[in-house]
């Protein structure tokens, strides 16, 4: 038994009563029900499917969650089951339709922008819950991607006409398709979008509306280098003001932590953004600093061209303050500091020091249960910083040289 898609042939309606022709449990513990009419849109198309509800009096609204073609039917996914035979109500999610609707016929019209003004193709079309991708087979500049993003703008604020029509595939040479597909076959659904010398003509299943104008807005969000082509993220519509609404208050909130209007939020980060430089470069100053006197009171303290020292810094600069003590070629040093509640370790030696640091590394985990390693020249770990490991650090740094090699 044939299924009746008011999808295609009456898409504006939502609602309607069907007879249950089947409902079989699935592997996801619900049920997929077919009915001999239905206003659900199966996904396909590169367009989201339908969601909404069954109702019957005995088990009130039940969620439609997903619908999918299969054999020439469409079946929606539920989690209670109907009897065959029934009479059930189908009722379509209008706010969900309205927002794929208008990301599929605003994808048509984008598309068709960058194939009139550049001659790009698309190759793919994605729709997600939150963004829609479009591939094309050209890279675009960001000058062009503006110049497609107003034209199909026009296309909206003009309210063209929106025409859909079947032929028989036998007909499609003869048709201006902004894609040729070979393979199809059988009767062909259409869809036209009058464009003055340029009208918009492709195959399609999804749903679309009669006229442009209900699409309302098409702003594209970036884009990028795709394989050889690119690829654009755009939203449409209510898609699009969700977008804008949510971007919007990011960058009015940006702008009250910097104490400028939002169209300063650049100006103002690029003047942080310099300060940052400019203190990060007196902080590597004053590190080098510090690193040269502890590297210089260590090394006076140092017994046998070896030092063990927990430090009151952070990680790069003891770091750097192992490298300056092995610039003597016979030191060797295990240096300790304490960074974001971890104690961490660096083990170095010169090129003739004496210190297998591998080894002392692996000793060092052993006792505090740290994680690390490395080279007989350079090792390094940490472990979580408490009363336990501070305790048996106090012994490592009372070690000889021969008991951490």
């Amino acid at each position: 038994m044939s299924c009746e898609k008011l999808y295609l042939t009456a898409p504006e309606m939502l609602e309607c009563t069907a007879r249950v022709v089947s409902c079989t449990p699935n592997k996801n513990d619900g049920y997929d029900l077919e009915t001999d009419r239905t206003p659900f849109f199966p996904e396909g198309g590169g367009q989201l499917s339908d969601i909404g509800t069954v109702y019957d009096p005995m088990q009130g609204f039940v969620p439609v969650t997903h619908c999918f073609e299969a054999n020439g039917t469409v079946l929606h996914r539920t989690g209670k089951p109907f009897a065959v035979g029934e009479i059930v109500t189908l009722k379509v999610d209008a706010a969900k339709r309205l927002k794929y609707t208008q990301q599929h016929t605003g994808e048509h019209l984008l598309s068709h922008a960058y194939d009139v003004l550049f001659g790009a193709e698309n190759v793919g079309f994605h729709m997600a819950g939150d963004v829609v991708t479009i591939d094309l087979d050209h890279d675009l500049s960001d000058e062009e991607i503006e110049a497609g993003e107003k034209y199909a703008n026009e296309l909206v604020w003009k309210n063209a006409p929106v025409r859909i029509f079947n032929v028989d595939a036998s007909e499609l040479p003869n048709l201006p398709l902004r894609k040729k597909n070979e393979k199809l076959h059988g009767e062909v659904r259409i869809v036209e979008v009058e464009d003055g010398d340029h009208t918009e003509m492709c195959t399609c299943c999804g749903t679309h509306f009669m006229s442009t104008a209900p699409v309302g807005l098409i702003k594209v969000l970036e884009h990028m280098r795709y394989k050889s082509g690119c690829r654009i993220t755009f939203a449409c519509g209510v898609l699009a003001l969700e977008h804008f609404t949510k971007e919007n208050a990011e960058l009015r909130r940006t702008a009250a932590a910097l104490s400028v209007k939002p169209d300063g939020v650049f100006d103002a980060l690029a003047r942080k953004e310099e300060q940052v430089q400019g203190l990060n470069q007196k902080l590597r100053e004053k590190n080098a600093q510090l690193a040269k006197l502890y590297s210089e009171k260590l090394h006076a303290e140092a017994q046998e061209n070896f030092i063990a020292a927990y430090l009151p810094v952070d990680f790069d600069a003891c770091k750097t303050i192992a490298e300056t003590l092995c610039a003597d070629d016979k030191f060797s040093a295990v240096l300790f500091c304490n960074e974001s509640d971890r104690l961490r370790y660096i083990c170095a030696r010169g090129k003739n020091g004496a210190l297998d640091c591998r080894a002392a590394a692996q000793k060092i985990n052993a006792l505090l249960g740290a994680k690390g390693g490395g080279s007989p020249v350079t090792s390094q770990g940490s472990c979580p910083k408490t009363a336990e490991t501070e305790q048996k650090l106090r012994e490592i740094l009372s070690e000889p040289l021969q008991n951490l090699n």
